[in-house]
């Protein structure tokens, strides 16, 4: 049976992250990277792990990387405090684990609770989870500053259960998240030598933003999620807005 590594990255998460360790105390490390919290995150962590780090928050990408180098096994489960991992899921991937494993990663669900509601559709509960990998067979890309897909140089597999993902039940926290990443989103468009000109500006301040709420809300479905379900679309077509117009703002200052 292969061994499993957890690998989280935390900073301020006293309220989730006892649940999620909780659910994750039967694999064989837990390896924490905090970002200096000020609250009872460290502490609580303590609880499951004596493998705990801190730095300076630079970026996902770089921040996975760093904790996945902490790790002592090959096979990684990477998570997020905010995650919860039922039984039927723990099991499955025991399961994958003590069998001939034919793949190098394998995506996964993740059931988001936002604002009190399972949201089952606006493409939040498609199969976009790729969390469960042999670091061997891949890497993070460095030069990315929010998005960080760990990239598999192999055969990708799927699990059939899914963990939950606690998305916030607070409106006015979730927008401020959507400043967050906005920001870091238009820092990797700059990487990408994206440009906004007068020509294609139209394109990515309305259409774009347009084109995501129509994609998410009659295509995935997002009106079967009720009112929140349309701010779940709603939202996503708002950080589009805002990650382009903050990096408009970012060129134009430059």
């Amino acid at each position: 049976m292969e061994k499993l590594s957890v690998a989280i990255i935390t900073k301020n998460e006293e309220k989730s992250i006892g649940r999620c360790l909780e659910s994750l105390k039967w694999v064989d490390e837990i390896v924490v990277l905090d970002g200096y919290s000020t609250d009872r995150t460290v502490k609580i962590c303590k609880n499951y792990t004596n493998k705990i780090y801190q730095k300076q928050f630079e970026s996902f990408p770089v921040e996975r990387d760093f904790v996945l180098k902490k790790t002592s096994h090959r096979w990684v489960l990477s998570v997020d405090a905010d995650m919860y991992f039922l039984p039927e899921i723990c099991e499955e991937i025991k399961t994958v684990l003590k069998s001939d494993i034919k793949y190098d990663a394998f995506l996964m669900r993740g059931l988001t609770v936002f604002l009190g509601k399972e949201i089952r559709h606006c493409g939040w509960f498609d199969l976009r989870y790729l969390r469960l990998f042999n670091k061997e067979k891949g890497n993070y890309d460095l030069n990315l500053k929010c998005i960080d897909p760990f990239i598999i140089k192999g055969e990708i597999g799927y699990l059939k259960n899914h963990f939950i993902h606690y998305g916030g039940d607070s409106f006015s926290e979730y927008f401020g998240k959507i400043k967050r990443y906005s920001y870091l989103t238009a820092l990797e468009y700059k990487t990408k030598g994206l440009r906004i000109q007068p020509y294609n500006c139209l394109f990515y301040l309305f259409l774009k933003p347009l084109l995501v709420f129509i994609y998410k809300y009659i295509v995935k479905r997002g009106f079967l999620d009720g009112i929140v379900g349309f701010l779940v679309c709603v939202n996503s077509a708002i950080t589009y807005f805002a990650s382009y117009s903050t990096f408009w703002d970012i060129q134009r200052k430059e």
